[in-house]
C-alpha cells in the first residue's frame, strides 16, 4: 500500500499545479526516498522525466537516467507502481521480472488496482494506461487469444480506461487527459463531446493549465462566440508559468480574438515560446520577420534562423512555404531553384489547395512554384502543372504571373514554351 505521506507529495505534485507545492510534495519524495520509500522511488524519478510525465512548470530538472534508474529501483524494492511504471518506461526487462518481490505481474497490476479502486487518483491512471497502452496483455497474455486485432482490443479496454481517467479527472489529476481524448476521438466508444468538454471543463477550472490551453483550444474550435473565455484560459495558464501557452495567448492578440488586436504584443509571446521550443511559435516569429509585421522590421536573415527552426525538427510547411520563397528569390540567401522548389513542393504536398495559402504569400508562392515547374527550374519540366500554377497565381492578384503565363500555350493539345523570362 502506497502510505499517506506518500500521497499526499503526490497529490502536491501532480495536482497543485503550484510551484512551490509542487517542489515541497517533491522534498517530501526525495526524503522518502533517502529512507527507503520503494513507492517514493518511482514517482521522485518520474520528476526527472519531463513533461510527458509531470507539468514543466514545477521547475524540476530533467534526467532520463536518473529517473529511469529510481524506477528501476523502485520496482526491485517493492512498488507495484514502479513495476507498471518500468514497462510505461520502457525499462521492464528479465531482470526486473526474475528480481521483483512480486509472484507475477499479475499480482503487481491486482494490487495496484485494488488501491485504484479505493479512490487513489494516481493508481487510477496508471490502471487506466495500463488499459489503454496494451500492457494489459502482457500482465494476462492468455487474454490475447480474446481478440481478433488491435482494434478488436482497443474496443475491449478503451472503455474501461476511460472510466478510471475519470475517476482520476475527479480528484484534479489531469495526467491522462490526453489518453482520453485519443480515445474519444477513436469513435470506439460512446463518449460523447459533451462529456469530454466536462471533464477538460473541471481540470481546466481545477488550475491544470495545459487542460486550460487545451480547453480554450477547445472552445474556439467549437464554438463561434466564446473566444473572450478562450483568450481568459489562455492568459491564466501562461500567468501560471506555462510558457508555451503563450503561442496561444500571442495568436488571439494576433487575430483579435477575445482581446484587442496587437500585434506587437503577439510578436512578444510568440519570441517567448518560440524560446522555449514551441515549433508553431518559431514559424510566427520567422514570418513576422518575412513579412515585416507590427513594428518587427522585415529582416530575412532573421527570418531565415526561425523558419529553419520551425521547419528542420518536424518539417512545418508553413515555413516550407517561406523558405522556398526565400531560396527562389534569393531573400537572405543565394537563390537556389533545387532548394526553393523542394521547400515549395513539400509544402504543396501537405495542404489541400492554393486556398490553405495566407493572403500575404500566395501570389508569390504559387509565382515560385508555378516558374520551377513551367520552366524547369529546379525540377523536370512540366508545363501543365506549371501553367495551372500561374493561373492560381493570376487569380491571387500576381502580374508577374501574367507575364511569365504568355510564354506558354497549347497547340494541337501539346503545351509549348516560347520564351524564358528569368525574373
Amino acid at each position: 500500500m502506497i502510505s499517506d505521506i506518500i500521497k499526499a507529495a503526490v497529490a502536491a505534485v501532480w495536482m497543485s499545479y503550484d510551484k512551490e507545492t509542487m517542489q515541497r510534495g517533491r522534498q517530501i519524495l526525495e526524503d522518502a526516498v533517502e529512507e527507503g520509500d520503494p513507492d517514493a522511488m518511482c514517482f521522485y524519478g518520474r520528476t526527472f522525466l519531463g513533461e510527458q510525465y509531470v507539468w514543466t512548470g514545477g521547475g524540476f530538472p530533467e534526467s532520463e537516467r536518473k529517473g529511469e534508474d529510481y524506477i528501476r529501483r523502485s520496482a526491485l524494492a517493492g512498488s507495484a507502481a514502479g513495476v507498471l511504471c518500468c514497462m510505461r518506461t520502457g525499462i521492464y526487462d528479465d531482470d526486473i521480472e526474475r528480481d521483483m518481490p512480486f509472484a507475477d505481474l499479475a499480482e503487481v497490476f491486482e494490487s495496484v488496482k485494488a488501491e485504484a479502486d479505493e479512490g487513489d487518483a494516481f493508481c487510477q491512471y496508471i490502471v487506466g494506461n495500463v488499459y489503454f497502452w496494451g500492457d494489459y496483455l502482457k500482465i494476462y497474455p492468455d487474454e490475447k487469444k480474446r481478440f481478433s486485432s488491435e482494434e478488436d482490443y482497443d474496443r475491449f479496454a478503451y472503455p474501461i480506461a476511460a472510466g478510471y481517467f475519470e475517476q482520476s479527472f475527479e480528484q484534479g489529476l489531469s495526467s491522462g487527459f490526453g489518453n482520453y481524448r485519443t480515445i474519444y476521438e477513436s469513435e470506439l466508444t460512446d463518449l460523447s463531446a459533451e462529456r469530454v468538454e466536462h471533464f477538460l471543463s473541471k481540470l481546466a477550472l481545477a488550475g491544470s493549465p495545459l487542460c486550460c490551453s487545451d480547453y480554450g483550444t477547445w472552445l474556439l474550435d467549437t464554438y463561434d462566440d466564446r473566444e473572450a473565455e478562450a483568450f481568459a484560459l489562455f492568459k491564466a495558464a501562461y500567468e501560471k508559468g506555462d510558457t508555451l501557452s503563450g503561442y496561444n495567448l500571442g495568436t488571439c492578440y494576433a487575430r483579435g480574438a477575445g482581446v484587442e488586436k496587437d500585434l506587437d504584443r503577439a510578436f512578444e509571446l510568440y519570441l517567448e515560446a518560440a524560446e522555449a521550443g514551441h515549433t508553431s511559435a518559431r514559424f510566427h516569429v520567422g514570418n513576422f520577420y518575412f513579412l515585416g509585421r507590427g513594428n518587427v522590421q522585415q529582416d530575412y536573415r532573421q527570418a531565415l534562423r526561425w523558419l529553419r527552426k520551425a521547419y528542420e525538427p518536424h518539417a512545418d510547411w508553413r515555413a516550407a512555404a517561406e523558405l522556398g520563397l526565400m531560396y527562389a528569390n534569393g531573400l537572405g540567401v543565394p537563390r537556389d531553384e533545387a532548394t526553393a522548389f523542394r521547400y515549395l513542393n513539400h509544402s504543396m504536398d501537405c495542404i489541400d489547395g492554393p486556398e490553405d495559402l495566407w493572403e500575404e504569400i500566395a501570389p508569390d508562392y504559387l509565382l515560385a512554384l508555378g516558374k520551377a515547374y513551367a520552366y524547369g527550374r529546379g525540377t523536370e519540366q512540366d508545363i501543365a502543372r506549371g501553367v495551372e500554377l500561374l493561373d492560381a497565381a493570376i487569380e491571387a492578384g500576381s502580374e508577374d504571373a501574367r507575364r511569365h503565363r504568355m510564354n506558354f500555350r497549347k497547340f494541337l493539345g501539346k503545351w509549348r514554351q516560347r520564351g524564358n523570362i528569368r525574373d
